[in-house]
């Protein structure tokens, strides 16, 4: 069974539905296999628990908005 994870911030669940279709959708198209094998999921950690390059992402998403 292929397993596809996304570790994200928070998503509507809108987001979350959308994702999970289209990505599933595009794997099943490039790798041939169908659709209903495949399992997503979205894991969703705060921004304080993340860190890239030594720097909470909260601070590099500031720097972005």
């Amino acid at each position: 069974m292929p397993y596809i994870t996304i570790e994200s911030g928070a998503l509507t669940a809108e987001q979350k539905q959308e994702l999970i279709g289209r990505m599933t959708a595009v794997a099943a198209e490039i790798t041939h296999i169908p659709e209903r094998f495949f399992l997503v999921t979205i894991k969703e950690l705060p921004d304080e628990n993340i860190g890239i390059g030594g720097e909470p992402i909260g601070e590099i998403k500031k720097r972005h908005e």
